[in-house]
């Protein structure tokens, strides 16, 4: 994937480029290692006015900008208010990593969704790269419940063909549900009170992503704000869901993903203080961690 060396243009036209990619799986005849980060919740602090990245996590680009990252993912409220001079300065910040840069809206981005879609193209989209898949959902459309047209496009992209990897991106902790061991959760989300946790993940969308066979990280966003949690890794089957944002929590973090030519995946919390992590490594922060009295 080539770096774009313009402005505002990698984070306009690689979410165009990824909302056409369509659902045809090429691989390629020998992949090479990649590395992406990923970052959740990027506004910052809640009731705080932005004037656009996070700055404790802008201080994080220059480390980004010499780590060989292919591409980075925003997994939602980018922005608080969804307005043209907010986008207007996310992109200017975005510009300085000179990086292809995706969007998994949030609720706060789509406080003006008509104002995304121009700008940023559809809000769910796939591509592949380096014989893996990528997956952008919007959870913002039903209150997290992925169906319709949506539900019919992510079918669409699992049976494309048979990548290594499937990283699905999105705002919502979508697997925080009522009749589920995750439900201890609730409360440790950002937005509690955007959520719909009767939703159909673990009766819809789990089957899905089992019968592909193939290792799937769903990583969503909806975290890090001061007194709620910032990280979080278990594994179901064959599906690891992760967790991670910013916002005021203590261990406010973004992760770095890399993937080995042969499709080995590593990943890396990294706090913005710079600091380890309190519990060392990121599986640490499973489901056992936050039932514990």
């Amino acid at each position: 994937m080539k770096k774009h060396q313009s402005t505002w243009l990698p984070v306009v036209l690689c979410v165009l480029l990824a909302a056409f990619a369509g659902y045809a799986f090429f691989r390629h005849a020998k992949p090479e290692p990649y590395a992406f980060f990923v970052a959740g919740h990027t506004y910052g602090v809640p009731d705080a006015e932005s004037a656009g990245i996070y700055p404790p996590f802008k201080t994080q680009f220059p480390q980004l900008k010499t780590s060989e990252v292919d591409f980075g993912v925003l997994t939602g409220d980018v922005v608080i208010h969804g307005s043209a001079e907010e986008w207007d300065n996310v992109d200017a910040d975005l510009a300085e990593l000179e990086l292809p840069i995706y969007f998994a809206v949030g609720n706060h981005d789509m406080r003006d969704r008509e104002r995304f879609v121009a700008r940023y193209g559809p809000t769910y989209h796939s591509f592949e790269y380096q014989d893996d898949l990528f997956i952008f959902l919007d959870s913002e459309l039903t209150t997290g419940t992925i169906q319709g047209a949506q539900l019919d496009f992510l079918k669409g992209a699992l049976a494309s063909g048979s990548p290594r990897n499937i990283f699905i991106f999105v705002h919502r902790l979508l697997w925080v549900v009522e009749d589920s061991p995750y439900r201890v959760l609730i409360p440790r989300v950002n937005s509690v009170l955007e959520y719909d946790f009767h939703n159909d993940f673990w009766t819809q969308i789990a089957p899905l992503l089992e019968e592909t066979g193939a290792p799937v990280y769903v990583i969503a966003g909806d975290v890090g704000v001061s007194s709620k949690m910032s990280l979080f890794y278990d594994e179901a089957q064959n599906i690891h869901l992760i967790a991670s944002g910013m916002g005021g929590s203590e261990e406010e973090n973004y992760l770095l993903f890399k993937v080995t030519a042969e499709g080995a995946v590593q990943i890396d919390a990294r706090r913005l203080d710079g600091r380890p992590l309190d519990l060392g490594v990121l599986a640490a922060y499973n489901l056992d961690y936050y039932t514990q009295p």
